[in-house]
This record gives C-alpha cells, sequence and structure tokens, in this order.
C-alpha cells in the first residue's frame, strides 16, 4: 500500500501518530495492534492511503494486490474498501499470532448490506488468488446472473484482473437448460459467459437437482455462501473449515450434474468421435446465428487451410461455413464485431485460429458480402444489431444450441515453410470454449432477451455498405 500510494513510510508513520521504528514492528509483523489499538489504526491507515490514491480509475492501481476489485465512485468507497481490507488483514495476523487455526473454526461471522459483502468479496477473493497462486485453484459457482439481487449488487460491479487468474478454472452450475433457468431466475446470462470466459477458464454444468443458497467455492480453501433478506439487502456467510469443505464438495459432485462445455482439444475430439452426428447437424442445416465476435465466414477453403492446427477440422469449418452463408441460415451481426474487424483483421475460425488480413484487404474482403445481400430474401436474413456482448457466438440447429466463446489472449505465428517470408500474422486463440444446451429455442430466446435488457437496437443491413468504400 506504501508502495502504491508513492509516499515515504515517515510520512504514513507520522500520519499514525507513530515513530518510524514503532510503524516497522507493525509492518514487519514482529508486533501488531492490541485490541484498543486496531480500530484506530485501521481508520488511520485507511484515511491516509485513499487520501493519497484515489483518482479517476484508481482501481487500476490496486489491480496486482486486489485482483478482483470495482470502480471506487468516490473517495468514500475507496475509503471503505480499504478499511475492510486492512482489517481483514490484521485480523489474520492476529488470528496467527495467537495459534487460532482459522481453517477449523466452527464458530463464524457473517456480513450484510451491499458495501460490506461487495467489500469483503473482492478482498477475500483476491486473498486467496494472489497467496494461492502457485497451485490451480478451483472455483464452483451458483450464482444466479438473472438474480438483481447479484447481478446488479456483484457481478456487475466486480473487474477481475485476468493475468492473476491464468491458474483459476471457473465451474458455474445451472438449473435445467438455459432458457429454463433463466425463466425461473436462476440462469446464467449470455453477458456473463461472455466476460467469465475472458478472465477464467469457464466450465459449464447443468443439473436437476436442487442446489440449495447460491455459493460460491473455493475448493479446500473457502465456501462463500449467499441469501437475500425480505427487503432484498444481500448476506454473505463465509465458511473456511476444511472439513465441512471436503464434505460440502463430495455432495456437489455427487449430485446429478453434467458438464456442457467443451474446450478445443475436447470439441475436436468430439468431432472426430462422432462423425454421424457432426455430419447430420450440417445436413439439417443451421436456423440462426448471432455473431458477437469477427467469425470467419467469408474466408475461402484454402485461406482455412492454410492455418496451423486446420489438418483434424479444417474441412469442416469451411462446409460449416458454407451451409451458415448459403442455405437460408437467419445471420445477426454486431456492429461491434464489424468494427473490431476493421480495426484488427482478425477472421475467427473456431477451435482452430485466426486469419489476419492486413489493412488494406479488410474492405476487400467485407465486400465479399455482396453475394450474398442480392436478392431480397437474402437480404432480409442478414440483420445488424448493436450489442455489447462480445467475443462470442451463437448458432441455433434443430434440437442443439451451440455458444462458441473467446477470450482476448492470442499467440502469435508468424513464418510459413519458406525461408524468411513472413506470412499474415496467424493468431492460434489460446483458451475457447463450445457449448451445447439441448433446448433448440435457447440461444434465440437467451439472445433477443439479452439484447432486449440492454434496451439495444436492430440495425438495417444496409450499414455493410460502411465496409464497401
Amino acid at each position: 500500500m506504501i508502495d502504491i500510494a508513492k509516499k515515504p513510510k515517515t510520512d504514513f508513520a507520522i500520519s499514525m501518530n507513530m515513530t518510524p521504528s514503532g510503524l516497522s514492528k507493525i509492518l514487519t509483523g514482529s508486533r501488531l495492534p492490541v485490541t484498543k489499538e486496531k480500530k484506530l489504526f485501521i481508520k488511520l491507515a485507511a484515511d491516509y492511503f485513499s487520501e493519497h490514491t484515489y483518482s479517476h480509475a484508481c482501481y487500476l492501481k490496486f489491480k496486482d494486490l486486489f485482483p478482483v476489485i470495482y470502480d471506487f465512485k468516490s473517495l468514500e468507497d475507496l475509503r471503505s474498501f480499504l478499511t475492510y481490507a486492512i482489517e481483514y488483514a490484521l485480523d489474520k495476523d492476529l488470528a496467527t499470532a495467537n495459534q487460532v487455526n482459522l481453517e477449523y473454526v466452527e464458530r463464524g461471522f457473517y456480513f450484510l448490506g451491499r458495501r460490506p459483502v461487495l467489500n469483503l468479496l473482492c478482498v477475500m477473493l483476491s486473498d486467496h488468488l494472489v497467496n494461492d497462486s502457485a497451485e490451480p485453484l478451483e472455483v464452483y459457482s451458483t450464482i444466479p446472473t438473472y438474480d438483481p439481487v447479484y447481478s446488479e449488487v456483484l457481478l456487475k460491479s466486480l473487474i477481475v484482473n485476468p493475468e492473476r487468474c491464468t491458474h483459476v478454472v471457473f465451474n458455474h452450475f445451472f438449473d435445467g437448460s438455459l432458457h429454463e433457468s433463466t425463466s425461473k431466475g436462476k440462469g446464467v446470462s449470455l453477458n456473463f459467459i461472455s466476460v467469465t470466459q475472458r478472465g477464467f477458464n469457464l466450465n459449464l454444468w447443468t443439473t436437476t437437482s436442487d442446489l440449495g443458497q447460491p455459493f460460491l467455492l473455493l475448493k479446500g480453501k473457502l465456501l462463500l455462501m449467499f441469501d437475500s433478506q425480505i427487503d432484498g439487502t444481500p448476506l454473505l456467510i463465509p465458511i473456511a473449515h476444511k472439513n465441512y469443505l471436503n464434505l460440502f464438495y463430495n455432495s456437489l459432485m455427487n449430485k446429478d450434474i453434467r458438464k456442457i462445455s467443451y474446450s478445443r482439444s475436447e470439441a475436436i475430439a468430439f468431432c472426430e468421435e462422432n462423425r454421424p452426428t457432426v455430419t447430420a447437424l450440417f445436413n439439417q442445416g443451421i436456423d440462426t446465428v448471432f455473431n458477437f465476435t469477427s467469425i470467419g465466414y467469408l474466408l475461402r477453403e484454402e485461406e482455412i487451410n492454410s492455418l496451423p492446427g486446420s489438418e483434424k477440422i479444417g474441412n469442416w469449418a469451411w462446409l460449416l461455413f458454407q451451409h451458415i452463408m448459403n442455405k437460408g441460415t437467419e445471420f445477426y451481426v454486431s456492429l461491434a464485431a464489424m468494427e473490431r474487424f476493421a480495426a484488427t483483421g482478425k477472421a475467427v475460425v473456431p477451435f482452430i485460429g485466426a486469419y489476419s488480413f492486413p489493412a488494406e484487404q479488410r474492405a476487400p474482403y467485407m465486400q465479399r458480402f455482396n453475394q450474398y445481400l442480392m436478392d431480397e430474401d437474402s437480404f432480409n436474413r442478414i440483420k445488424l444489431v448493436d450489442s455489447n456482448l462480445s467475443n462470442m457466438a451463437i448458432l441455433c440447429a434443430g434440437s442443439f444450441c451451440l455458444i462458441y466463446a473467446v477470450d482476448n489472449e492470442y499467440a502469435l505465428e508468424a513464418l510459413d515453410g519458406a525461408k524468411n517470408r513472413a506470412v499474415s500474422f496467424l493468431l492460434a486463440i489460446s483458451k475457447t470454449q463450445f457449448f451445447i444446451d439441448g433446448n433448440k429455442r435457447t440461444a434465440r430466446l437467451a439472445c433477443l432477451h439479452e439484447l432486449a435488457r440492454g434496451g439495444q437496437k436492430l440495425l438495417s443491413p444496409n450499414l455493410f455498405s460502411l465496409f464497401n468504400t
């Protein structure tokens, strides 16, 4: 905190009414504030650091120390957050000094209200992300992303530093299909999938079992139980008892649960092992696609085949794109996805990589759409939408809903087999997911619902002409 504030320890000591040597003993842990000193120490320290660090978007200064955080709208927001953070750190140090094993404490505490819940959630999650970063961390969640108690208070507020989350596998559970669970207020929103996939390795699970109150479980570390009072006030109960954490985890995994997400390698293996199913899917056609990232539907077969990793499913990708563009598929694409392609030139081929176009070739690539806008039927089935969703594409095909989500990380591959001849930058997606849901209406209903919730707009396909100049 002193380094973040960019202030000398002597200045901090003076503000705390302490000598530099006395402060150093506390900072090194050789002496801790006694009970009667603790409250004043926390207040003075929170006042000092908030006053010397608060500014617009100052949460960025804390992103390494607190990889889970939120944007402080006022000085008081930051002061409150630091008060909880300093008290949390002191309590841990005092427990250690007094030989209190917090991992087996049977009596606990709770936090009631938006500010305490939000602050302690950030502090406790950040503590484990930073201090347990040397080993994989499995997280399990049933927080309903459509419930306003959680979505407004927590999920829309939290900001995660992905650089601190590379070791995290995030498992999210929901009841029934995406559409069914959403109608009950227990669903998982498309925006949640998009945002979470960019920060973590995300797995989605569905269950027919009642999983009880919403929770967030850090396997073997911490269980956070959530509830809301009759007036909507959020309640957070942390549980760290090791024996109970193991019991809770085993009970969860023994429920009737089913994993419905696939990583890149799993999706490729599924396609290879279930060729008749994949072929039948292509033959029946794709009903509707929603595109919130620049999928390379307009790529030519030789362009797809030039990508590293295309040997196994490159032909399937080409056939899928041809079915979508030529078989009457209802086609939605976001303006943001088109703008992103114009800026980056990246056309994504799911589970293979991304083909890169230099700036002078991007408009000609987009002009390939012209052949699909010639007749009225084709023109009417292609719709441009204004949406905040990103890094995602959704396909509706008969009884299947396929959701493809991708993160923001790319690996650079810049040379082909010819000596010293640079080719277009080929970006291999490092983390991708394929989500499958059995309700054929799910994607269309969920997408349209997501668009409606955000007051987002359906635009005219004439905007494609922006890329034809």
